[in-house]
């Protein structure tokens, strides 16, 4: 079986190119000996120790565009389809627009030229990139806080999982974080880790020009910290495990900022 055939994303029906699928092989028959194996992931500590820190409301303020902005969030699976079509009345009647909720409700969330689950686009942007409040980031995000809604079934799953992904190898699910080493197969690329401040805290070192408030170097943490809430909800009854084992590794090694 060729390894695109093999190697695919959790959570999407977007394929890797045969490029990445082979970057990942590599990496894999690298680092295999380093990985833990939990059930069926292997995780890859290392890079899920990497730092992070995932100030997005700050985000626009301190780039020119977020990662919302200027395309398409990767499809989601079928299952998740139906659960954000019935909610979608109620994520659009909280738009302050109302041609914008019209827009909405008439034209539905799909781009029908693409895979199904590929969410549309809207002035340039992901259907639910939204001011809400002065600030701007997802609407389905904002409406589940508001509400308190559970975010993971609604929330396209691509999008929770930033900066961890979750990669199918045929021979068990690969547990990883995006990092120089890991961006040539990751479906987060080197956009983050070369632009953002997020993905590198040594480009936020030198960002003088930035208050010290935003993206602060005290809130940088390791990568699976920040989506704790979404591994608990994936792993099930192997998240105790997975979370000792970094938390146990954290501890031992430490990350120096």
């Amino acid at each position: 079986m060729k390894p695109q055939q093999r190697y695919r994303y959790v959570g999407t029906p977007d394929p890797m190119t045969q490029k990445e699928a082979y970057h990942c092989e590599k990496y894999i028959k690298k680092h295999r000996g380093e990985f833990v194996r939990a059930g069926e992931y292997w995780v890859d500590v290392s890079a899920l120790l990497s730092l992070f820190h995932l100030d997005c409301w700050n985000c626009r303020t301190v780039h020119r565009e977020t990662c919302c902005e200027g395309g398409q969030p990767y499809a989601v699976e079928k299952g998740q389809i139906p659960v954000m079509e019935a909610e979608l009345p109620n994520i659009a009647a909280r738009l302050k627009e109302e041609g914008e909720r019209k827009n909405w409700l008439e034209k539905g969330i799909w781009d029908v030229s693409q895979l199904p689950g590929t969410i549309r686009m809207r002035h340039g942007d992901c259907l639910f990139y939204q001011e809400n409040n002065g600030k701007y980031g997802c609407a389905i995000h904002a409406y589940a806080e508001q509400t308190g809604r559970e975010l993971h079934p609604l929330k396209p799953f691509s999008c929770q999982l930033y900066p961890i992904d979750l990669i199918e190898t045929g021979e068990g699910i690969l547990l990883t974080a995006v990092t120089t080493e890991t961006s040539s197969f990751s479906r987060w690329g080197t956009d983050y880790l070369e632009h953002f401040y997020c993905a590198s805290i040594e480009r936020r070192k030198l960002a003088v020009h930035v208050d010290d408030t935003l993206f602060a170097l005290d809130g940088y943490r390791p990568a699976y910290k920040w989506n704790l809430p979404l591994l608990r909800y994936l792993l099930q009854d192997q998240s105790p495990q997975v979370e000792t084992i970094l938390t146990e590794r954290y501890l031992r090694v430490g990350v120096g900022i």
